[in-house]
């Protein structure tokens, strides 16, 4: 071997170390760069996405959705009993006590005329005989309100129909102010008197009137709503009743109005029957301020110098207004009235002076014929009424006018009944309805009323519920916060006891339970909360997203596949 050989052969051995050394070097500078590259793919996906997802996540409170399905198909039932006295002891033989009870159950039970699917009254019946004692009190009745003490009842859901005989005193059927008939028996057969007493049922219970109530609630009407329907306003908790005056010429005339104490005589009772269920507030006009009637310190003022609106027909009698034209009577009117805030509805009720150069003026209805009260009614608004002042004292100068408070108030009490959807049409004939000896309500009629606000709180707590079960459920990202979270369970618990309550018959109860279910609904499916984002459709969501995600994603994806693919191919390596 030469001494060039033997110099070349460690230089060799050198650079080969040298080389491996240097791939080792990059191999471990690979490794270190291909595990970073997982690591932080790993740190990305474990932590980063979990992160972000849960700091983007809206907050949404778990809401009963089957228990709203359940009610908005549960059917509504409710609850009446009837007791019938057999109190007429001559004619005792000529009817089956039993048989009169089957077929009274019978007939109430049938469903037409409503829809038996949504509604379902229940009709106990029980028919006895009359004690001694009622036979006596009957007999020795100076009048028929004398009898109302002696079967009176504080159940709302319960009605008393006694059988009489014929007398000076009970001549035809009676409905006293609490929930009795009294019905003279006139030697019918067993179905002509079952046929009497359900007609008077019906004008006392008012069946089909929830029926009907219920079916605009639920928004099923598909023909044209009736007047009642039409010209009644929906439950509300309040009502801001307003009185005003309109003197269009008072340099001619000096007119004076105690309203203060036709409202406190007339309408007052009314209110009173229905301070447990809704409350009114009682104001009247001032220029343009409301203040309270009660005050104490108000006085009631009037509108002066401004009159009804259109343009009033001549005749040979004075002048008239045409029933289709009184829509642009009131119109101008309303610019004119004051207002002020609140979110109750208001029921408005205007006296208007004719002017001397146009009085007498009257209202003219579809037929051609002078309406009696010279009045008319605004659905869903209020009453006007024209006051004709003595054409007479025209002839005076500025001659003093005290309105009349008894043909004043009679009026403006029909049509508050009206507005409230509180009906006083009987369709029985011959029926004699005892006074209360005021406007306040009857007992049957607040239980008409009651039933009917009830059956039409439950519909549209029930719809509203609903409608926002389906608006969370097609936007998934709107918050629902715990507030509304805590209102939407009150609704629903408060349905449920209503409808307890009426299939039990505790009438009362219920309307409570439904009043509260519709303000919890309304108040949840208008919470502020749900409109304080904007919520943008799914697909949209892509072009917030992308442009955010892009530029981070492409490179922590390539250098995760790469480090992938390294590691494999150097696992292959080793093995071979």
């Amino acid at each position: 071997m030469s001494m060039a050989e033997e110099n070349t052969a460690p230089r060799a051995a050198k650079n080969i170390d040298a080389k491996e050394q240097d791939d080792e070097c990059v191999m471990k500078e690979k490794n270190t760069q291909h595990t970073t590259a997982l690591c932080f793919s790993v740190f990305f996906i474990i932590v980063g996405l979990p992160l972000w997802w849960k700091t983007t996540e809206v907050y949404r409170v778990s809401l009963p959705f089957s228990d709203i399905e359940h009610l908005s198909g549960k059917k509504i039932e409710y609850r009446i009993e009837i007791n019938v006295i057999w109190a007429a002891d001559q004619e005792k033989e000529k009817v089956d006590l039993s048989t009169l009870a089957s077929h009274l159950s019978t007939v109430l039970e049938d469903k037409r005329g409503y829809n038996s699917s949504i509604l379902s009254p229940v009709h106990r019946v029980a028919v006895r005989e009359a004690e001694s004692r009622e036979v006596m009190a009957i007999q020795n009745a100076a009048q028929v309100s004398d009898l109302s003490p002696l079967f009176s009842t504080s159940q709302l859901n319960v009605y008393n129909v006694i059988i009489t005989q014929m007398t000076q005193v009970l001549a035809q059927p009676v409905i006293a102010p609490s929930n009795n008939i009294f019905l003279p028996y006139n030697g019918a057969e067993t179905s002509s008197l079952v046929d009497q007493i359900v007609q008077l049922l019906k004008d006392v219970v008012r069946s089909t009137t929830v029926s009907k109530t219920l079916d605009v609630a639920r928004g099923q009407i598909t023909q044209r709503p009736d007047k009642d329907t039409m010209r009644s306003f929906r439950y509300h908790s309040g009502f801001d009743v307003t009185f005003t005056l309109m003197v269009p010429e008072p340099d001619e005339v000096n007119v004076q109005w105690e309203i203060e104490s036709g409202v406190k005589d007339y309408l007052q009772p009314l209110f009173t029957s229905l301070e447990k269920y809704t409350h009114f507030t009682i104001t009247s006009q001032d220029g343009f301020a409301c203040n309270s009637i009660y005050s104490g310190t108000s006085v009631p003022k009037v509108l002066y110098f401004v009159s009804l609106g259109g343009k009033p027909k001549k005749s040979e009698n004075g002048f008239y207004y045409e029933e289709q034209h009184l829509p642009h009577v009131i119109n101008p009117l309303e610019s004119k009235l004051g207002s002020h805030a609140s979110n109750s509805p208001s029921l408005n009720f205007i006296t208007c002076i004719p002017p001397m150069n146009k009085s007498p003026l009257h209202i003219q209805d579809s037929k051609g014929k002078y309406v009696k009260s010279d009045a008319f009614l605004s659905p869903r608004w209020g009453g006007v009424m024209i006051y004709n002042i003595d054409k007479s004292l025209s002839n005076k100068t500025r001659p003093t006018v005290h309105l009349d408070m008894h043909r004043l108030m009679e009026v403006f009490v029909a049509q508050t009944r009206l507005l409230l959807n509180i009906q006083a049409h009987m369709t029985t004939n011959e029926v004699v309805v005892l006074s209360s000896g005021s406007s306040s309500l009857h007992q049957w009629e607040v239980a008409a009323w009651l039933r009917c606000r009830c059956v039409e709180n439950l519909a549209t707590s029930t719809s509203t519920l609903k409608s926002l079960a389906q608006l969370l459920e097609e936007i998934g990202n709107i918050v629902i916060n715990d507030e509304i979270g805590k209102e939407v369970e009150s609704a629903v618990a408060s349905i449920k006891s209503s409808h307890s309550h009426l299939a039990i018959g505790n009438l009362e109860e219920a309307f409570v339970a439904s009043r509260d279910a519709l303000q919890a609904s309304e108040l949840a499916f208008f919470h502020p909360s749900l409109l304080e984002l904007l919520y943008f459709p799914e697909d949209q969501k892509f072009a917030i997203y992308i442009p955010l995600f892009l530029p981070i994603s492409i490179p922590v994806l390539t250098s995760t596949v790469q480090a992938i693919k390294w590691f494999r191919q150097h696992k292959k390596a080793k093995v071979e």
